[in-house]
């Protein structure tokens, strides 16, 4: 089997599977030196995030403890991509259930690879304005999430203060700062 620019993968294996991701080991070749060696990928759905802007320019956030590091993040809504369901369908449904929020203005503004080095998946950002309380939320078994609401303008200092930190949400904002260099305010 081929890769792209001569690649080549002799073998894949199943190294550990969990519920939430497939880690497999593949013996490759590189083709600048034919040197063989294993190369690891964690195979996982699609994610999507979730950009909430308020009709009063707030954007919805949730505070939450995230494992790897041992402490909370402030973060916007988002999660992975169920087996069968579109991205925009994923966005809606993890913004209502992280934050009870809604809204029928949402739009895709960017997709980028999650970590190529070592994931085989994306990350879909969404933008959604004219964001209300729609619902309770829906939180499952491992999750404790606060919502936060904060001003559009408070996001510079948010990030440049630490209080924002996940890169994935600064990935997004990035989007959010094109999407705004191309359409202006919303």
């Amino acid at each position: 089997m081929m890769a792209s620019r001569g690649w080549k993968k002799l073998s894949t294996d199943i190294v550990a599977e969990t519920p939430l991701f497939t880690m497999k080991r593949e013996r490759v070749v590189n083709p600048r030196n034919d040197h063989e060696f294993d190369a690891y990928v964690i195979d996982l759905s699609d994610w999507v995030n979730v950009i909430a802007i308020t009709p009063e320019r707030e954007m919805v956030f949730v505070r939450q403890y995230r494992h790897g590091i041992s402490r909370d993040t402030l973060e916007i809504p988002g999660g992975v991509i169920d087996p069968g369901e579109d991205a925009v369908a994923a966005a809606v449904r993890e913004l209502l259930e992280e934050t009870g929020y809604s809204s029928e203005r949402v739009q895709h503004i960017g997709t980028v690879d999650a970590q190529p080095a070592i994931q085989n998946n994306a990350l879909h950002t969404y933008l959604v304005i004219d964001a209300e309380p729609t619902a309770e939320l829906a939180q499952d078994h491992g999750e404790d999430l606060r919502v936060e609401l904060h001003p559009l303008d408070s996001l510079d200092e948010l990030v440049r203060t630490g209080e924002i930190s996940h890169s994935m949400m600064l990935t997004a904002f990035h989007w959010l700062t094109l999407y705004f260099r191309k359409n202006g305010s919303i």
